[in-house]
């Protein structure tokens, strides 16, 4: 298992020179990235620290999770997703769970968790500082999609870690443009993450540095 995530991610063999950044995927922790002008003004022009990567899980699809971190303490979760041989970033924040009523009231949930896609929502209630995060509807276009969830890097855990997993359920929004998303995550142990996302080109990304600790 250890192996074949290494294969998914990438060599973790040390170089002898400073690491070249090319790629999101080059990202390791302690990393820094920084985007150019977006829409959204808490990512236009920002520079992160890579704070953590995490792993999620799909059948036999890996997809590191990169937890970006800016010079406040505010967190951005960053992936590198594929769709007919593009790739492009889906940048996500976690809506706090306060605001989940708000956002996705009961009726509403109870539609989306129901079989098939298809189930509409009209937003009546943007959270403060997701403004720019979210559209105004968004329709379900992804039902009950089976995952796991890693805490930390898959390529350097213990197949121990690697192992404990956590089991959950995803149903995903998308809005009429294909630009923003809502992702709803049901764990096993009933706690419930709803994340806005947003799509971006990797080319949005600026420039990237590797850490001054790191060669």
């Amino acid at each position: 298992m250890i192996g074949f995530l290494k294969a998914l991610f990438g060599s973790d063999t040390p170089q002898e020179h400073v690491r070249r950044l090319t790629h999101p995927r080059d990202l390791r922790t302690g990393d820094i990235i920084k985007f150019g002008y977006l829409e959204q003004s808490d990512l236009s022009s920002t520079q992160f620290e890579v704070a953590q990567i995490n792993t999620y899980l799909y059948g036999e699809m890996c997809y590191p999770e990169l937890v970006l971190k800016d010079h406040a303490g505010n967190l951005i979760y960053m992936m590198v997703e594929e769709e007919d041989g593009e790739e492009y970033l889906a940048l996500s924040k976690k809506i706090a769970k306060s605001d989940m009523n708000d956002v996705i009231g009961n009726d509403a949930m109870t539609r989306i968790m129901g079989r098939g896609v298809g189930t509409q929502l009209a937003i009546a209630h943007k959270p403060l500082g997701l403004e720019s995060w979210m559209a105004d509807s968004y329709t379900e276009v992804d039902d009950n999609v089976l995952g796991s969830f890693i805490k930390g890097d898959a390529r350097y855990l213990s197949e121990e870690e690697v192992n404990r997993q956590e089991k959950f359920a995803s149903h995903i929004l998308e809005d009429r443009s294909y630009d923003y998303a809502l992702e709803i995550e049901i764990y096993s142990s009933g706690e419930i993450e709803l994340c806005a996302t947003i799509y971006h080109d990797i080319d949005e990304i600026e420039e990237m540095w590797p850490s001054s600790t790191q060669h």
